[in-house]
């Protein structure tokens, strides 16, 4: 019987990936990024990253297959990101995939990015997956709390409703002056003895996320600060700020823990997951929790090869 080998596109957003996986083992993980391309404007801009996509994707393909010591006639699946995300981005990515599973006459599998990072914790340990679970996916797109009750049973219990973590420190990042991604330059910039910025306090346990209040609150601070000739501290705005976020996101975590206390464990996925704060924090919760490797956080097509894997075992 021939070995199951499936080949993944992701193209979500800014970054092109390829993986390829068999028998179970991620074998490549191809990842080129347009970040540089994106840093004079201060965020993703769409054109510019689908044009990225389509520059590197074939190049991305040949790559994956190469550090996979695998040929085109060894792969069995392709699989590819089919939502959310850019809509030119996941376009390149399905046009891609559709003419490579047409080629090679294999099934073509679509697949939601979101997915992808909620089962992101367990590549390299598919046995750490028990049901039911609780999953926080936090990035620059997206910040969702899921009950993971079987791989087709996913409920939304959380999400924001306006801005996500991600794109909330990217914005504060750019108020500040801070290089871009602002999320990696306040992640690099905490300290914890510097976070008596007063910020506003909505904390409520059940209620939705919300995040563009406390960018709108840090950007009044620096204004006010500007036209009184103060100097702006920061290293204390963006450390406060930071401490705001995951004070938030652990009071929501505990109050579902409390709410479904049959699950197994925590899990935390997407970009914002590779944040030390969050992840030093997350391990006072009373359960289990899992971390998905560093390589993994951000958008890559391993996550979603390994999802592919796992659903049609």
């Amino acid at each position: 019987m021939k070995r199951r080998c499936i080949l993944a596109v992701e193209t979500s957003c800014d970054d092109t990936s390829v993986s390829v996986i068999c028998g179970g083992v991620i074998l490549s993980n191809v990842t080129l990024s347009s970040m540089n391309a994106h840093k004079h404007y201060g965020g993703i801009v769409p054109e510019i990253a689908a044009r990225s996509h389509e520059a590197g994707i074939a190049k991305c393909y040949v790559k994956a297959l190469k550090q996979a010591h695998i040929k085109n006639n060894q792969i069995t699946h392709i699989a590819y990101t089919a939502s959310p995300g850019l809509p030119g981005s996941l376009h390149i990515g399905k046009i891609f995939a559709k003419s490579i599973a047409s080629l090679l006459n294999v099934p073509l599998i679509p697949l939601n990015h979101m997915d992808g990072h909620i089962f992101s914790f367990a590549i390299n340990n598919a046995k750490e997956v028990e049901y039911p679970f609780i999953s926080l996916v936090a990035s620059g797109g997206h910040t969702v709390i899921y009950l993971v009750e079987a791989i087709n049973k996913i409920r939304v219990l959380n999400e924001t409703v306006d801005d996500p973590i991600g794109e909330t420190l990217d914005k504060v990042g750019r108020i500040l002056n801070l290089s871009y991604p602002g999320g990696i330059s306040i992640d690099k910039i905490y300290d914890s003895k510097k976070t008596n910025t007063k910020m506003i306090h909505h904390f409520v346990p059940g209620k939705s996320f919300s995040f563009s209040g406390i960018k709108t609150h840090i950007l009044n601070l620096v204004n006010q600060a500007k036209m009184k000739k103060q100097k702006i501290n920061k290293i204390a705005i963006a450390s406060s700020l930071l401490k705001w976020i995951v004070d938030e996101v652990m009071i929501k975590l505990e109050y579902y823990l409390k709410k479904y206390p049959k699950v197994k464990f925590v899990s935390i996925g997407g970009g914002v997951s590779a944040n030390k704060l969050l992840r030093q924090s997350l391990k006072t919760l009373p359960t289990k929790i899992l971390l998905p490797e560093f390589q993994y956080t951000g958008d890559n097509a391993a996550m979603m090869a390994f999802y592919a894997d796992l659903l049609i075992k």
